[in-house]
């Protein structure tokens, strides 16, 4: 399977993540995961002392929008955060 895409939509006081739809067809058609939320809307303020205090976030995103383990997204490929609006890929997680 291909790696995770998750679209980030930047907003002036934050940004919104979200599965992209092939993505999110990929994952429930072959029963992978159990998704906590469709999406999630991250604050720069609680990036910042998110961050500050355990490291950057983009794993915990990833395995709330998906439902899987840093283990099973490693082995699905890793992720990448893209915004959808230009195909811009803002960070890209590969497993190693």
């Amino acid at each position: 399977m291909a790696e995770i895409i998750v679209d980030v939509g930047r907003q002036t006081d934050g940004a919104t993540f979200r599965l992209s739809p092939q993505t999110r067809a990929r994952l429930t058609a072959q029963k992978l995961g159990s998704p906590l939320a469709s999406s999630l809307f991250v604050t720069f303020t609680t990036r910042e002392a998110f961050e500050d205090a355990h490291g950057p976030m983009w794993t915990q995103i990833v395995m709330l929008l998906t439902g899987l383990t840093e283990e099973q997204i490693n082995a699905l490929g890793g992720f990448r955060l893209v915004d959808p609006a230009g195909s811009e890929v803002l960070l890209e997680s590969h497993a190693a």
